[in-house]
């Protein structure tokens, strides 16, 4: 079945097939005479597939953490993270596995998408809205927020669910106005604009896929070469190409996240979560955290234990 969208250029007309690791173009849901939408999203875990829309997104991250798949971005997240999404940009959040049974709210966002052309292009020729209109040309290929500016924004965006259309519109362009003045850095390296692109990324999202379902498998390159299609030589070529990582560290981190989260949720043994977690030897997984969290899994369980840090410190990684 093919999706069709009436006056959106060919580049957005995909095929609905039934793998559920390409790329997907997302319908929103934005009312008609309305140019906003406000999301609250309350989850166990964030579980939308990898994906794209013309719109673009603000996503607030309100509690969770994982890993922030955008573009050929992949970058861990956690509670207050701030983006910026540029039309078309192919994302999604992947939550680290809870290590017990998940609580319904464990995962909470602001999500506020608008429409390409938001606020029209003759007003954001305003002189004062310069501010924004640069904003928006930094941001197609994804912008991360930070800093008293950011922090603000985000009270912002929590404040527009409440509001009525008018009141949404401004407050939105406030949030931009804040945003325009908040430190920020480039996520993607591409937004992913021609149909060669976008067969790249849903190759890209293949690997992705299989690297969160099965990284605490054995994996071999072979595997995940064969979810995203290809040959092994030419998809290790392809990988680092498109996100500018390393196959295994990206599954080593993942592995890293999910042994953290069971040190700080359970009282499990350390070889039982190495084991767990994907690493076939003890050495290697306090090899790997040890790099990732500058302490050994023991020292980080006594750390939590004795109070110092109520959100150990993680490294954030390119």
């Amino acid at each position: 079945m093919c999706i069709y969208l009436p006056n959106q250029p060919a580049r957005l007309q995909l095929e609905a097939i039934e793998d559920p690791m390409k790329l997907r173009f997302e319908k929103i849901p934005i009312a008609q005479h309305h140019s906003i939408h406000v999301l609250a999203l309350e989850k166990a875990q964030f579980d939308a597939p990898w994906h794209f829309h013309p719109e673009w997104e603000l996503t607030l991250i309100q509690h969770g953490r994982g890993k922030r798949f955008v573009g050929s971005n992949i970058e861990p997240f956690d509670s207050g993270d701030l983006v910026l999404l540029g039309p078309d940009l192919p994302h999604f959040w992947h939550s680290e596995k809870a290590a017990i049974e998940p609580r319904a709210d464990d995962s909470r966002a602001i999500v506020v998408q608008f429409r390409a052309e938001f606020p029209g292009e003759n007003f954001l020729k305003l002189p004062e809205l310069t501010p924004i209109r640069q904003l928006l040309q930094r941001g197609v290929s994804g912008l991360v927020f930070s800093g008293n500016e950011a922090s603000e924004a985000a009270v912002g965006l929590e404040r527009l669910a409440g509001l009525d259309p008018l009141g949404t519109l401004l407050g939105l362009l406030s949030v931009l106005a804040l945003l325009a003045k908040a430190q920020s850095r480039p996520l993607s390296q591409s937004h992913y604009t021609s149909p060669m692109e976008q067969d790249a990324s849903t190759r890209l999202g293949k690997a992705y896929a299989y690297l969160v379902s099965h990284f605490h498998e054995s994996i071999t390159l072979e595997d995940v070469a064969r979810a995203a299609a290809m040959s092994p030589a030419a998809f290790s070529r392809f990988f680092k190409r498109m996100s500018q990582r390393n196959l295994w560290d990206l599954l080593n981190e993942l592995r890293v996240d999910h042994a953290s989260r069971l040190l700080r949720e359970t009282q499990r043994g350390i070889t039982e979560i190495a084991f767990e977690s994907g690493f076939g030897t003890l050495s290697s997984f306090n090899r790997h955290f040890r790099h990732t969290h500058k302490r050994t899994p023991r020292d980080y369980r006594k750390v939590l234990q004795s109070g110092q840090h109520t959100n150990p410190p993680e490294e954030r990684r390119p």
